[in-house]
């Protein structure tokens, strides 16, 4: 075993010196890691360009919101945008500004059940309490059994969100409602 090795096995956690950060530099990288993680958290995903060529400013590109839903209701994905298949049907897509087909799918979301378990308590002690419910999976009640597909116009610098309703039977609509700037 090499002299760095055993140093680094034999260190406290609360010596530092053993990753290579004196306490000098600690808090540094500390106020670095913080200011990341705060930027990449206030930045959100960003959306997937479905455009040839280099990103454009946000100014010159229209941006497509999912109408995916994250409680109860229609959840609406994108398959594909002028017949190119997409990475993620769940994402938001930066486009050229103009007209284009948007192919959809939907499928409808039930109440996700709260189903946690019970506990015993002491003999004497605590009366029974219930443990955290597990994670739950979505329950789906309805799925399209085709796609649809609409026509989307975007301007530059302009959002639109995809918003849907499910209506009798496996009949649906959607449409791309003008989001505000």
């Amino acid at each position: 075993m090499t002299y760095e090795r055993a140093r680094i096995l034999d260190c406290k956690c609360a010596d530092r010196s053993c990753f290579g950060i004196s306490s000098r530099h600690s808090s540094s990288v500390f106020l670095m890691l913080a200011a990341l993680l705060a930027l990449s958290c206030s930045l959100g995903p960003t959306p997937k360009q479905m455009y040839e060529g280099p990103p454009l400013p946000k100014e010159q590109v229209g941006i497509v919101r999912n109408g995916c839903a994250v409680e109860t209701g229609l959840s609406i994905m994108v398959m594909h945008i002028d017949g190119k298949n997409v990475p993620d049907p769940c994402a938001d897509f930066a486009l050229l500004p103009g007209e284009h087909q948007i192919e959809l799918s939907a499928k409808q979301l039930g109440p996700r059940l709260q189903t946690g378990t019970m506990r015993s308590g002491g003999v004497l002690g605590a009366p029974p309490a219930a443990s955290p419910a597990e994670a739950r999976p979505e329950q789906v009640i309805w799925t399209s059994p085709s796609t649809l597909s609409i026509p989307c116009t975007v301007g530059a610098g302009q959002q639109v969100i995809l918003v849907g309703a499910r209506q009798m039977g496996d009949k649906w609509q959607a449409g791309c409602q003008e989001r505000g700037r």
